[in-house]
């Protein structure tokens, strides 16, 4: 994951000047807010006076701000999330910010709160909203949920590509089934299983972004589930090798049905047909990558 500096104790930075303005727009918040995210005092404030944030006690001081500026062929993150370093006690801890409108950050935080106690996800401190904006009638007010930052090496489709293309020695999936089982059992469905959600610290997976999840029916939905995160990850993969010209052969080749051989018995029951199949294979280019991924069909 990409994150470029935005703003700190000594003023914006030049990594974040030197964007074109579209860019920079891309990654600013938009609509009225209950503070300004990129002001280092306006931060230190509330990380110091709301107290769902005394998780680690001590005064904070904010030292640097980050914004989510996903290298990925042109494809921009949908959310606004920034990173945000402060110092507590001497030592510099950090927090995740990212801005959502009222009803999906209440969402999210009842849903984390209930799930960080047994499931690998963020745990989510505070969302902050400024009722008194939308009373007054501002125009497209959103809140700011803050959660803990996981320390990540990649995402999913990252791993998946690293796997594919690099010699990666190592295929580490069990973690992920672990995770999405727990969070299956009680009764939610992600419903937005991308690569880029599920990511990984080194040792164990983490799956993040419930905004979107909804109540989990069954079978049929762990094969939504699935079928959208190998797709979404076999896009990415596809389109890596479009940017870099390489073929889908070789090592590339073995190592992507490898990870389905590995990948899908952890989930204990027959895929088939899935109505999502058809929109991956859609947008899938390489011909031969796109035949490796129908075989979900059959599976």
């Amino acid at each position: 994951m990409s994150w470029i500096t935005i703003n700190s104790r000594s003023g914006v930075s030049d990594s974040f000047v030197s964007l074109p303005t579209i860019d920079q727009k891309r990654m600013l918040p938009k609509g009225s807010l209950p503070i300004n995210v990129l002001d280092v005092n306006d931060l230190d404030r509330v990380l110091n006076e709301s107290p769902e944030l005394f998780f680690d006690g001590g005064k904070k001081e904010t030292l640097l701000i980050e914004g989510y500026y996903p290298n990925k062929f042109g494809i921009w993150a949908t959310h606004k999330v920034y990173r945000i370093t402060y110092q507590v006690n001497g030592r510099k801890e950090r927090i995740i910010a990212k801005i959502m409108d009222r009803e999906c950050g209440a969402k999210e935080l009842r849903l984390l709160s209930d799930l960080c106690k047994t499931s690998k996800v963020p745990t989510p401190f505070h969302f902050l909203y400024d009722e008194q904006l939308e009373e007054e009638k501002f125009s497209d007010v959103k809140g700011i949920l803050f959660m803990s930052y996981v320390d990540n090496r990649f995402h999913f489709e990252e791993y998946l590509r690293k796997w594919c293309v690099t010699g990666q020695k190592n295929l580490e999936l069990k973690n992920i089934s672990e995770s999405l089982f727990d969070i299956w059992s009680v009764g939610i469905k992600h419903n937005d299983l991308k690569g880029e959600h599920i990511l990984f610290t080194g040792k164990e997976w983490f799956v993040i972004d419930f905004e979107k999840s909804k109540s989990f029916v069954g079978k049929e939905d762990v094969k939504d589930e699935l079928v959208v995160l190998i797709g979404d990850s076999t896009v990415y993969l596809d389109r890596f090798m479009a940017y870099n010209k390489m073929n889908f052969e070789g090592m590339i080749k073995e190592r992507y049905e490898t990870f389905l051989d590995s990948f899908l018995p952890l989930f204990d029951f027959t895929f088939g047909y899935n109505k999502y199949i058809p929109t991956f294979e859609t947008s899938i280019q390489n011909k031969a990558l796109k035949t490796a991924y129908s075989t979900l069909k059959v599976r």
